[in-house]
């Protein structure tokens, strides 16, 4: 929300800034001018394009301040309409009737000229001649010109205003998925711990009653494992190393249960670069290995393999499948909640396959690095 309120408030001062500029720039161009094109600066003539200036200035105030946040983002464009409408009527009649009790022997603002014109010492503003006739310069009606920058001044800035707030509303929306991401990756990622400490601690209720010893060596060894679990799992991403310590002792931890019949290899690569993966990505996959493919009765076996390539891990695992086992316990979550993880982590930059063949079961997930 900080960074939310960062950007908005970044967004602000930027507009701030932008409407200042302009405002500033529309004002004193009219004095570079004649500084440029004449030895003094003639302030009669300055007042008089100022005030041809103060209507549109009125008509901008009232449509940021007023119209845009009562009216337009309060889902009511008819009234907003009528309203700018009214506002331009109204400020264009005020204008030419000011102008005219002011100064009641000359015509009204500007005799056709358009507004956004500057005065030039090398040319009348007011009139030219033909012959020995004085034509008038234009005979567009004089509140034309500002009715028509009324409105391209009211569409500018009700547009960049709309877009202003469409980008807003565009990050704010892009927060809300991020933080929810963010909040939806710390579930599944919480769903391991009761998960695996559910398993795990199922083998070693199996260890008590024929091997104390051989518990409380598994007791040492999962408090190490749920301090991985507990502390090194929130830092994410951690590094594969730790990740692979982790592995090595979740492993060391399921030989305690199981006899020689089972077969368990974990095969690395000679040695480990220095890079960070997200933590407990495999674990997933590891426990549906043990957990289902691991039998007393038969020959088992668990392969794990880390291969690093070019650009990608790859972390794969075969094990055997006991149709018994099978039957008896469904698959639980972890598969799903590995490919929700990865598709929530790499959207689609990502491979993870798993599939039953015969006997065997594989699973296989690649990451870039």
């Amino acid at each position: 929300m900080n960074l939310e309120f960062l950007n908005k408030r970044n967004s602000k001062i930027f507009e701030l800034i932008f409407i200042s500029s302009f405002w500033l720039l529309l004002f004193t161009a009219p004095l570079f001018f004649q500084w440029f094109n004449r030895d003094s600066i003639k302030w009669n003539i300055i007042i008089n394009v100022w005030f041809d200036y103060l209507p549109l200035l009125i008509i901008f105030c009232i449509n940021r301040g007023v119209l845009i946040p009562f009216l337009l983002f309060k889902s009511r464009l008819s009234f907003y309409v009528l309203s700018v409408v009214l506002l331009i009527t109204l400020t264009v009649l005020g204008s030419i009737t000011i102008r005219k009790q002011l100064n009641p022997q000359q015509t009204p603002p500007l005799h056709g000229q358009t507004l956004l014109q500057f005065p030039d010492s090398n040319k009348d503003l007011k009139q030219r001649k033909t012959g020995n006739q004085e034509a008038p310069l234009s005979t567009t009606p004089p509140y034309i010109n500002l009715i028509l920058l009324s409105i391209l001044l009211v569409g500018f800035d009700t547009g960049m205003t709309l877009s202003v707030k469409w980008a807003q509303g565009l990050q704010q929306k892009a927060e809300i998925q991020k933080e929810n991401i963010k909040n939806e990756l710390a579930f599944l990622r919480n769903q391991i711990s009761p998960h695996f400490l559910m398993n795990t601690l199922n083998n070693i209720h199996s260890l008590i009653d024929f091997d104390t010893k051989e518990a409380k060596s598994a007791i040492a060894k999962l408090s190490v494992l749920m301090r991985h679990l507990l502390y090194e799992s929130d830092a994410t991403p951690t590094t594969l190393v730790k990740e692979v310590n982790f592995i090595k002792s979740y492993i060391e931890l399921m030989k305690l249960r199981f006899c020689e019949e089972v077969t368990i290899l974990f095969n690395l690569p000679e040695t480990l670069p220095d890079i960070t993966i997200p933590s407990l990505l495999f674990t997933n996959i590891l426990e549906n290995a043990f957990k289902y493919g691991i039998s007393y009765e038969n020959k088992s076996f668990v392969h794990i393999n880390l291969l690093l390539h070019k650009n990608e891990l790859e972390f794969s695992i075969l094990n055997s499948v006991h149709k018994h086992k099978r039957s008896e316990q469904q698959p639980g979550i972890g598969l799903k909640n590995t490919e929700k993880r990865l598709k929530l982590i790499y959207n689609t930059n990502y491979t993870f396959t798993h599939a039953e063949d015969g006997n065997v079961f594989s699973a296989t997930i690649k990451i870039p690095i």
